[in-house]
């Protein structure tokens, strides 16, 4: 059973009531990541990210470690574009503690000078280690150049000139005038309670407010090349175009579209590139969205002087989907979501976080029916328009690598 309500004080709460669970999944989502920081605040939704953890006004790190881990129960966080979530998962007796922790750590972390100058190291080194890990650090390239001089295409790490300015009181004030309580969401999967899980939201979060955050202006897709020359084996190229939002009836048709073009062993590019040819170990499609527009980009690994042929085969396979698509296709294709959609319903974290996403996304929670039967509605010939309206939009083409082949794949842009 679910249920949604929302505080006095503005949080939204909802819960999700499955009896047969003999744990819970909660979570505090926040409306806010990278997109909402100004220049001057790259990385800060994430720093806070990890300093929450870092002790508060009651609890110190290891306390807050402790408390959790000793109940057998596990907490973490993340940070992405849109959303910030702080999140846990434990046995249903130990709810009230875990809502205790998350809720403590949202409100009333200190900012500990010395654990602040720890974690700006620990964050330096995870943004060397995406550095050096070009399969992940071809994404960053890819977004930025998708959403150049946008919110949306900075990296949600930072940069290390960044993090090493930050001050404690920079997070605080970050913390203040971002997180109000008209963008948090308190989400519970499991075996919990509707009421007695409101009750202990309200007296948590008591002391938080609502208060105005800086609107973020609308977000725009721009595209181009973008290219960084590294001595590697392979060459890491992302071809794409710009996808749709959250809101947009062509979302779960652009999914459908993905799962054709690169959902797995059997579908186009995998089948062209690696299966066919053996161009490339790793082949794949996927699709982003975000409030305001969104991304749909093919990614592939493969031998420098052999980049331009994978471009040139993504591109077949994008103008021949436009044209033809079978029936097996689809039904397939429809499959692969809703079978996804449907074994998400046996994890309670995952329904904790697709309840969080959907209210934040769009402001009410979507029955799982209803998903279904937008999927099944799609059709072979709806399919082909998002097809040829999406390869209609600029491409965006991100590499690293050697590089031998840039000027010539420049061109494909």
């Amino acid at each position: 059973m679910i249920a949604l309500e929302r505080l006095n004080n503005g949080i939204t709460v909802a819960t999700d009531t499955i009896d047969s669970f003999e744990t819970v999944s909660l979570g505090l989502f926040v409306n806010i990541g990278s997109v909402n920081e100004n220049a001057e605040q790259k990385g800060l939704s994430h720093f806070l990210e990890h300093m929450a953890f870092k002790g508060t006004k009651t609890r110190t790190a290891l306390q807050i470690s402790y408390a959790i881990e000793s109940v057998g129960g596990y907490i973490n966080a993340y940070t992405s574009k849109e959303i910030t979530a702080f999140h846990a998962k434990v046995l249903k007796e130990n709810v009230k503690l875990a809502l205790d922790i998350i809720t403590d750590i949202v409100q009333n972390s200190i900012f500990d000078e010395q654990e602040f100058v720890k974690e700006q190291g620990v964050i330096i080194q995870e943004i060397r280690q995406l550095n050096d890990a070009p399969d992940e650090y071809v994404f960053d390239m890819f977004q930025a150049k998708c959403y150049e001089d946008e919110r949306l295409g900075t990296q949600i790490l930072g940069s290390e000139e960044d993090i090493l300015r930050y001050s404690p009181n920079d997070l605080d004030t970050y913390l203040k005038t971002k997180y109000s309580t008209d963008k948090i969401v308190l989400v519970a999967s499991g075996k919990i309670e509707h009421n007695a899980f409101l009750e202990l939201a309200n007296n948590f979060t008591s002391g938080m407010k609502k208060f105005d955050v800086e609107p973020v202006e609308k977000q725009r897709y721009k595209g181009g090349f973008s290219f960084k020359q590294k001595e590697l084996e392979q060459t890491h190229l992302i071809f794409g175009f710009e996808g749709v939002s959250h809101s947009s009836d062509e979302k779960f048709a652009l999914s459908v579209l993905s799962a054709i073009l690169g959902g797995g062993m059997s579908s186009r590019l995998f089948q062209e590139i690696r299966e066919k040819r053996g161009l490339a170990y790793s082949v794949f499609s996927f699709c982003s969205n975000y409030r305001d527009s969104g991304i749909f980009g093919a990614y592939a690994a493969c031998d420098d002087s052999q980049a331009e042929e994978v471009v040139k085969i993504s591109l077949a396979e994008f103008e021949k989907i436009q044209q033809d698509i079978t029936d097996a296709e689809l039904n397939k294709a429809k499959m692969q979501l809703k079978a996804s959609l449907l074994m998400g319903l046996e994890s309670s974290s995952t329904r904790m976080e697709r309840m969080a996403n959907q209210y934040i996304n769009y402001g009410k929670l979507l029955p799982i029916e209803d998903i279904i039967e937008t999927i099944d509605a799609i059709s072979v010939e709806s399919l082909k328009r998002v097809a040829r309206r999406i390869f209609a939009s600029k491409p965006t083409l991100a590499l690293i690598g050697k590089g031998q082949c840039a000027e010539k794949l420049n061109e494909y842009v």
